[in-house]
């Protein structure tokens, strides 16, 4: 008998239609990065006048960066969004000139490995109030944005190894803004657009934007491509570190 109830339960709330089939959705993705500038400077080394450059420098080259995102709908215009992106970046150089960081040197004609690793997670809260059915939802986002970010410096072939690192977090709030477009001859493409960010005084700045496409080839599943642009600026103290990242991104998404 309690099967039959709860069998029962399901079929009317399945019954309720896609409104209520579709309240979460699960995304993941993959983000082509490139590494368009980078550099950290510390109390240390503006004694020296070194401002490390994480390019130039170091060699640093960007990885592949994944992405999971969980949104939960509250309305047919608004949702939850949690995000989190790992962000990694890796250099083996032999110097060209001596670097300081954190108040170690490493002299030039030494080889060096150098890795970067950002913890990026966001929590939101997306609201779209202006709406033509069928056509476009715009509005704002609230978001909170919080990094970790791990750097680490040392020298390969060398006795004793010399090693130095550091880390960098953040925890912000952001505005921003969102568009979604569905083209009338194509219901199952949508265009969607989204920046956020916000001048953090003296903790530095943030800047977190995207533009791309959805298709939907079948009822609840999604594929997406598109183009984001990612430059942040920490500072603590009087340790400062920037890093401006870009490059196309891809992913699918399911709705439950």
């Amino acid at each position: 008998m309690p099967v039959r109830i709860a069998l029962a339960a399901l079929l009317v709330l399945l019954a309720r239609g896609p409104a209520f089939a579709q309240i979460v959705e699960f995304e993941a993705r993959y983000w082509i990065t490139d590494l368009h500038s980078g550099s950290v400077k510390t109390k240390d080394n503006e004694i020296t006048g070194n401002d490390v450059d994480f390019h130039d420098d170091l060699g640093l080259k960007a990885n592949g960066s994944p992405e999971g995102r969980l949104s939960v709908f509250t309305g047919p215009n608004s949702r939850i969004r949690l995000a989190y992106t790992h962000l990694t970046f890796d250099a083996d150089k032999v110097l060209t000139s001596a670097v300081t960081f954190q108040g170690q040197t490493f002299t030039a004609a030494t080889r060096v490995m150098t890795d970067l690793e950002i913890h990026y997670g966001r929590g939101a809260w997306i609201w779209q109030p202006l709406v033509i059915p069928g056509l476009l939802k715009f509005g704002g986002m609230f978001e909170v944005k919080g990094f970790v970010a791990n750097a680490s410096l040392k020298t390969r072939g060398l006795t004793p190894e010399i090693r130095e690192s550091e880390s960098f977090p953040l925890v912000v709030p952001t505005l921003g803004l969102v568009l979604d477009v569905t083209p009338p001859p194509l219901p199952m493409l949508h265009v969607f657009a989204e920046v956020s960010g916000l001048p953090a005084g003296s903790l530095g700045h943030i800047v977190d934007a995207e533009v791309g496409v959805r298709y939907i080839p079948i009822r609840f599943f999604t594929v997406s491509a598109g183009y984001r642009i990612f430059d942040i600026g920490i500072g603590r103290n009087d340790d400062v570190a920037q890093l401006t990242l870009r490059g196309p991104f891809v992913g699918m998404s399911f709705r439950f």
